[in-house]
């Protein structure tokens, strides 16, 4: 099973994405490059962090796709035989680096990737978000970059999972304990995963509203 965790920074996809991975035994992938590149040591790690600043304030939202689509190429065709879960993947992917002019790109993308089982959008207001950024890092660059607090960001991540026909969940985590919140997306999961054994499931537009 493949279970993507998916939405803009602070909305706890990490955390979640942990928890799900050690109830569920499922191997955890959250920075596939680093895998890629086979960045283990200090000093390689800071380089890899150094191409993909690079890469990402580059502007050339064709080149940013190929590049961070080397990661989702690798967690999925590496791990194909594996149950996953992706903390992040291509809908993050096309939210920063979608366009009219990238968009061939995701096509290709998916002609080798498979759309995941259940792909969990983590939803919160870019208030909420932010406070939790700073709590967690005051100087996180995210706190600084406009394309983290997008008023159109869950917007274009619904977009490319409806037309990509991923069946996906969209989970408001507001007001909500990081338990609440993992509960819930729980809940979720095992849905999916009953309607996967009993082969309930095909992919199509009008089975993903009754997730």
């Amino acid at each position: 099973m493949k279970i993507a965790i998916e939405g803009m920074d602070g909305g706890g996809k990490t955390t979640i994405a942990k928890k799900l991975a050690e109830k569920y035994n499922f191997t955890y992938m959250e920075r596939p490059l680093k895998e890629l590149f086979e960045t283990d040591k200090v000093d390689g790690m800071t380089n890899l962090m150094d191409m993909v600043s690079t890469i990402y304030n580059l502007d050339d939202d064709v080149l940013r796709a190929w590049f961070f689509g080397l990661g989702n190429l690798e967690s999925f065709l590496k791990h194909k035989d594996e149950d996953l879960v992706l903390d992040r993947h291509l809908a993050s992917n096309y939210y920063y680096n979608g366009s009219e002019r990238s968009k061939p790109v995701f096509e290709l993308m998916q002609e080798y990737i498979s759309v995941p089982d259940i792909t969990v959008v983590l939803y919160a207001s870019n208030k909420v978000r932010r406070k939790r950024i700073y709590k967690r890092d005051k100087a996180d660059c995210d706190l600084e970059d406009p394309k983290s607090f997008a008023e159109d960001g869950y917007k274009k991540i619904i977009d490319f999972l409806e037309e990509t026909n991923s069946p996906y969940v969209l989970i408001d985590t507001e007001n909500k304990t990081i338990d609440e919140v993992f509960e819930e997306v729980d809940s979720k999961v095992q849905t999916r995963m009953k309607e996967l054994n009993g082969n309930s499931y095909t992919r199509k537009r009008s089975d993903k509203n009754a997730l």
